[in-house]
């Protein structure tokens, strides 16, 4: 079996040639080529709007079936048009469709015809993106919040939504209460893993309350050191694990309702703290978990005899 990636920013994406390199122990990938097709079984493009449009062609032209992978860049362009009937049908006839969070899909639903939409869910899965194996080196299980000091930990992530003035007044109102909390926010991109880890181990919440894209990995890396989350009700990490085991789903404008589940957290902490260790979430976003999930993509893609008519 021959995959041909088809994904313009593959260089930027270190995770992707994690994925790569564990693939080859089952497949043979060529990245990034489109000119050079004989031997290809399955085309996989890894952005809708970037690379989707030459995975529809090379299908049309050369009837290579074609797996696709929606980016976060796919939902920012899709939050700002209506879509036209080309992009549709990118969607409609890949033969498996791949959300990284259950964002996608709810904006997805609210833009597509209801006809389509059923066609595109109907062959839609989520995949969530893998966290680098570093995390699974270094596991650690963070130590009880004090119920009087609680230390708050959020992401910049870079030219996105900032929601700082609403996790400075929920820290307003707790101090009202005679708690005292302490925030700080670091900028994800450019802290280095060993960096990242040290900041998750020095704070007791990871509080980052955003709707719009964040990397869901940011939360499987804390989740990683032991400390509960609290995000965004609807955003990318909501929906994934029961309410109470991982942290707590808020308003992305309720200060009030923030403000409430932190205490919430603290004072639950040493029960959901356990709820971290015990629950094992990462497994979601293991690099073996996403090797299997695409490695049986395209073996249904094969067994369909799809890729058997070129």
């Amino acid at each position: 079996m021959t995959i041909l990636h088809l994904y313009e920013s593959h260089s930027q994406d270190p995770a992707f040639g994690q994925l790569l390199s564990r693939l080859e122990e089952s497949v043979h990938n060529v990245v990034g080529d489109a000119s050079e097709t004989e031997g290809i079984n399955i085309v996989h493009a890894h952005s809708w709007l970037q690379d989707g449009p030459t995975a529809l062609q090379l299908k049309r032209d050369r009837a290579i079936p074609y797996v696709l992978s929606l980016s976060d860049e796919d939902l920012v362009q899709l939050e700002k048009f209506t879509l036209r009937p080309r992009p549709y049908k990118i969607l409609e006839e890949a033969e498996k469709v791949v959300f990284p969070s259950m964002v996608f899909q709810n904006v997805l639903a609210e833009k597509l015809p209801a006809k389509l939409a059923d066609v595109v869910f109907s062959h839609s899965l989520m995949i969530f993106p893998h966290i680098d194996p570093f995390w699974f080196q270094h596991l650690h299980l963070a130590k009880p919040v004090s119920l009087i000091h609680i230390r708050l930990l959020t992401a910049n992530i870079g030219g996105r939504e900032d929601y700082s003035d609403l996790i400075e007044k929920a820290e307003h109102r707790l101090h009202k209460r005679n708690f005292q909390v302490e925030l700080t926010s670091f900028d994800f991109k450019s802290a280095s893993l060993e960096e990242r880890m040290e900041l998750y181990r020095r704070h007791d919440i990871l509080v980052h309350p955003s709707r719009g894209i964040v990397p869901i990995t940011l939360f499987a890396e804390v989740l990683s050191q032991g400390l509960p989350v609290i995000y965004a009700r609807e955003g990318c990490f909501d929906g994934i694990f029961p309410e109470g085991t991982a942290g707590f789903a808020v308003s992305s404008h309720d200060a009030a309702d923030l403000a409430e589940k932190i205490l919430l957290v603290s004072e639950r902490y040493a029960t959901m703290e356990q709820h971290v260790a015990d629950f094992h979430p990462l497994h979601l976003f293991n690099l073996d978990e996403t090797y299997h999930n695409y490695l049986r993509i395209y073996d249904r893609v094969m067994a369909s005899g799809v890729a058997g008519r070129f």
